[in-house]
């Protein structure tokens, strides 16, 4: 709202009041000024004095004009000497215009303000300059506007439509002067969007509120109570877009993102020199798929180079909105050189991550050829609880070292987080076929293995440039249904594993 309009509503608004206000006892004055405001009002006319009390005492010339409209509070040229050296003193300081320009705002957000339609529209500047120049024409438009003429009344005068006027009025709201100097090419912010979506005209009628609109004009031009407009307005300022919604709305995002659990497993094949940007590549196919959940392998932590999930996580972060935390878990060095781990990654909070160790008490006696972690948290995702573990089993030749790592992280995630989930989740690099005892093995106690059971045939990820076996699996245990499942990162480039996706209901 620029100031100068600003300062005519305040000293239209404080008049009345000004003669309480300065401890000038003229209740003759007050009957004068023909206006009757209430206890609210005054409030209000307080508020604003306190930021300006000063300047009398400062400033002679303010002093002056001040008595002189207390002694004609009807002078039309009192009232616009005390204008004008009130303009003067808020120019010396700008943080007393900013804190008047708020609480005029908050005033007009609670219905609280002054009619100023009869005595700002009768003064016709375009009279005195040129009545032909179209660009003061808009400009006349929306000053008649501002002053609460009926928005019919000023389409009328300027032999044009509403739609037209309203929208000269947003242009000048978002730009000023110069969103209408060319009148056939008057933008509105959404006129590339869909002006009739709901939750845009609601925020357009909060925004030409908060921009000094009258909600007059708003109320004629959307159709609706002023009430409604107010309500829309504190509601916004209290929660943002979303106190702004209704049950309708809520119904249109439910259809668009159903209550699916995505997940995703990747092996990231350690590091890839040659290649600086392989991992912005992988974050930018995994956000395609909006992933909630994502377990990563051979993850790299140290020498020089940030967990490379972490990179990832912060990457998808950026480019979906969404916040992705990771939790990291160190196994063994990679070429005897980078430390690798495992890590889980997810968009919501992740509850008492755990590091599992997968070489110790193993059933057997037996022990794996390299360390190995399993990383793990639980998720509260659509209000239900979720266990989700990122596995990356041995690579030795006996199949009962992986069986055995397996049967002990089942264990250790049920005596940690309980049986009482709505879903459990392992997926990773198994280093195992589907018909090896590990998988059967997590079968036969209830987990489903998610591409097989949306695919009879297929699903070979080792190794992406000639996939001849199938040893990346996410596994799923719980009330849950198994929606669909696929293939993804098939380029040889990003890893030499290809990833697995699946949605889960």
């Amino acid at each position: 709202m620029e100031i100068k309009a600003l300062l005519y509503g305040i000293t239209s608004f404080l008049l009345p009041h000004l003669p309480k206000l300065t401890s000038l006892k003229k209740e003759d004055v007050v009957a004068e000024a023909g206006t009757a405001h209430d206890a609210q009002a005054f409030k209000w006319a307080k508020k604003i004095w306190d930021k300006i009390k000063n300047a009398p005492k400062t400033r002679l010339s303010f002093k002056e004009a001040l008595s002189d409209l207390l002694e004609s509070p009807a002078d039309v040229d009192a009232l616009a000497a005390f204008r004008y050296q009130l303009k003067k003193y808020v120019d010396t300081d700008p943080a007393i215009g900013e804190s008047l320009k708020e609480l005029w705002l908050e005033m007009s957000s609670q219905g609280v303000g002054v009619d100023l339609s009869s005595s700002l529209s009768a003064a016709k500047w375009i009279d005195v300059l040129n009545q032909n120049d179209d660009v003061l024409k808009r400009l006349e438009m929306v000053r008649l506007l501002r002053t609460g003429v009926a928005p019919e009344t000023v389409a009328a005068q300027f032999h044009t439509d509403l739609n037209y006027l309203f929208r000269v009025h947003s242009a000048f709201s978002l730009n000023g002067v110069y969103g209408i100097l060319s009148g056939s090419n008057i933008r509105h912010w959404h006129d590339m969007l869909n002006k009739e979506d709901p939750i845009l005209r609601r925020l357009e009628m909060i925004r030409l509120l908060r921009s000094g609109s009258p909600v007059e004009t708003i109320s004629k031009e959307y159709h609706a109570v002023k009430e409604y407009i107010y309500r829309l307005n504190n509601r916004f300022s209290s929660n943002g877009v979303v106190a702004i919604m209704d049950e309708n709305d809520f119904q249109k995002y439910r259809a668009l993102y159903p209550p699916y659990i995505k997940v995703c497993s990747f092996n990231l094949h350690g590091v890839h020199d040659e290649d600086p940007t392989r991992l912005k590549r992988i974050a930018n196919e995994l956000c395609v798929y909006d992933p909630d959940l994502c377990a990563y392998q051979e993850v790299i932590k140290g020498a020089g180079i940030e967990e490379t999930s972490l990179q990832i996580a912060d990457m998808m972060s950026g480019i979906t909105g969404m916040y992705y935390r990771t939790q990291y878990g160190y196994c063994h060095m990679y070429m005897n050189k980078y430390p690798e781990g495992i890590a889980v990654s997810g968009r919501y909070n992740l509850k008492n991550p755990q590091i599992i160790d997968l070489n110790k008490d193993l059933v057997e006696g037996l022990h794996p050829l390299m360390d190995r972690y399993a990383a793990a948290a639980q998720f509260e995702i659509y209000g239900h609880k979720v266990i989700f573990a990122s596995v990356h089993l041995d690579h030795s030749e006996n199949p009962r070292i992986r069986y055995a790592q397996v049967e002990k992280l089942v264990k250790v995630l049920e005596s940690t987080y309980g049986t009482d989930y709505h879903a459990s989740i392992i997926a990773g690099d198994f280093n195992d076929t589907e018909d090896s005892v590990t998988i059967e093995y997590l079968t036969d106690i209830g987990y489903k293995d998610a591409y097989r059971h949306c695919h009879r045939t297929g699903g070979n990820t080792f190794d992406s440039t000639n996939p001849f076996t199938r040893i990346d699996y996410i596994m799923v245990k719980g009330k849950v249904k198994i929606h669909s499942a696929e293939l993804i990162l098939k380029d040889p480039k990003l890893s030499d594993h290809i990833g697995v996706y699946a949605v889960i209901e």
